[in-house]
């Protein structure tokens, strides 16, 4: 359609020189009696003009298009910088916090570990108290066996 409408321009353009050219000689007046040729020419003039306002409302539309077409990639650059840094300081994150719980694990196994120490010898030692006790007991049983024995 934009080869048709080129093709009618420059043929409209071409007509325009070569009526302007031979309006003002005497010779085609004579030969086109009964047609006005100023008004011919008028006509021509303003089928070109309304064309030319079709092609410049048509060449307008693809500037805008191309420039909203600029602007939604300049979105979508920005867009994609925004989420790669998103993505990076999520990373950053993931790792600080995965640090973060290592190092408490570590820490809580530590703890654990002594805590499990400490309540081991106190087992130990109630273990040996009870021990003690129970031969405490084993002599004092042997001695009220003995005292009523005699």
């Amino acid at each position: 359609m934009g080869k048709f409408l080129k093709v009618i321009v420059i043929t409209l353009f071409v007509s325009l020189v070569v009526f302007a050219a031979i309006a003002e000689r005497p010779i085609p007046v004579k030969l086109m009696a009964g047609l006005n040729l100023a008004l011919y020419l008028r006509l021509v003039v303003l089928m070109g003009l309304v064309i030319a306002v079709f092609l410049s409302w048509g060449y307008k539309r693809k500037i805008e298009a191309s420039q909203k077409y600029v602007r939604a990639q300049e979105i979508v650059d920005q867009a994609g910088e925004k989420a790669e840094r998103a993505k990076r300081e999520n990373e950053r994150m993931e790792e600080k916090l995965k640090a973060e719980y290592d190092q408490k694990k570590l820490n809580l196994d530590e703890q654990l570990l002594q805590m499990r120490h400490e309540y081991e010898e106190r087992i130990r030692g109630l273990k040996e108290q009870n021990i003690e006790l129970k031969e405490s007991v084993g002599k004092l049983m042997h001695l009220v066996k003995k005292n009523k024995v005699s």
